[in-house]
């Protein structure tokens, strides 16, 4: 039966074997996902050959980082309490412990004293103490604790940069040769930015799946729209970027124009989050789920 509405999984260390790509697609997943921010390439490799072997007729997409920052791959886990002091890095190679390295080489000469830093899709959030050197003392504005591989945001703090970074391109060429349908491009800016990854790419496939995540990306909605294959509203990364009172708005907008210009378009984060830790969504989820399909997603 052909389902107006897809669902999009992501798969993850405990779902990539044969037998739970079977039971997913059998429950409906329509599109694999894969994050580019997690594991490592080899794994990547493997687990695309595994799903195109398990489940040839389910489409892979794979999430290509980008300018999205993360803390790195951490052996020890700080936990803070409101007013601690905690230090991120632009150093490499700091597990947790003293300090938390960063995926950014570059983020300590755009902060100053007063800066907000979230992370965790805004779950934690920060002031910078003081930069000293390459290292950024923030002061805890709510206890949590700080785990690897999540997003920092520092909304309102332009990071110069190149639109495509070398790791994009690593990415990019990794997901032609390994014949994947869907790339997903994180912090897309413009319509000049995808112009660029498609002359990258040089052929039809892997269609581009922008993201729209921040104000740039929402000032430029249209264009970038336009360009795009496929649009993926991060919900995540927007209300960190922007704010969470305008989230709904802005998710309206953004479907209303996508179904305008005839382009897919993906809501992501948080979907069903309360089923991490319990069996069932919560009435919430299901309005929002609803709302979202009803909307044109």
């Amino acid at each position: 039966i052909m389902k107006k509405t897809k669902i999009v999984a992501t798969i993850g260390p405990k779902t990539a074997n044969a037998h739970k790509l079977i039971e997913m697609f059998k429950a409906g997943m329509s599109v694999a996902r894969l994050n580019g921010s997690h594991n490592s390439l080899d794994w990547h490799k493997s687990t695309i050959a595994l799903i195109k072997e398990t489940i040839p007729n389910c489409p892979i997409l794979l999430d290509i980082p980008g300018k999205k920052i993360r803390t790195g791959k951490l052996t020890y886990h700080p936990t803070f309490k409101k007013n601690d002091i905690i230090i991120i890095t632009t150093v490499s190679g700091f597990n947790g412990e003293k300090k938390i390295s960063i995926t950014n080489n570059k983020l300590h000469n755009y902060l100053s004293k007063g800066d907000l830093v979230y992370a965790d899709d805004g779950a934690l959030k920060f002031s910078v103490n003081k930069v000293v050197n390459k290292d950024i003392y923030l002061k805890a504005l709510s206890s949590g604790t700080l785990k690897s591989s999540k997003g920092i945001n520092v909304p309102h703090v332009k990071i110069k940069g190149k639109l495509i970074t070398a790791r994009d391109k690593d990415m990019i060429k990794f997901s032609i040769i390994n014949k994947v349908d869907f790339i997903g491009i994180s912090f897309v800016e413009s319509s000049k930015h995808l112009k660029l990854i498609k002359e990258l790419i040089g052929k039809n496939i892997p269609k581009i799946i922008a993201k729209i995540e921040n104000q740039i990306g929402l000032d430029n909605m249209d264009e970038i729209i336009n360009e795009a294959d496929v649009i993926m509203i991060d919900r995540g990364d927007l209300s960190t970027e922007t704010n969470i009172e305008s989230l709904g708005i802005n998710q309206k907008k953004i479907i209303k124009k996508a179904i305008e210009l005839a382009k897919p378009l993906i809501v992501a984060t948080e979907m069903l989050d309360n089923m991490i830790m319990n069996s069932y969504p919560t009435k919430a989820e299901v309005l929002d789920i609803y709302n979202s399909i009803n909307d044109g997603a």
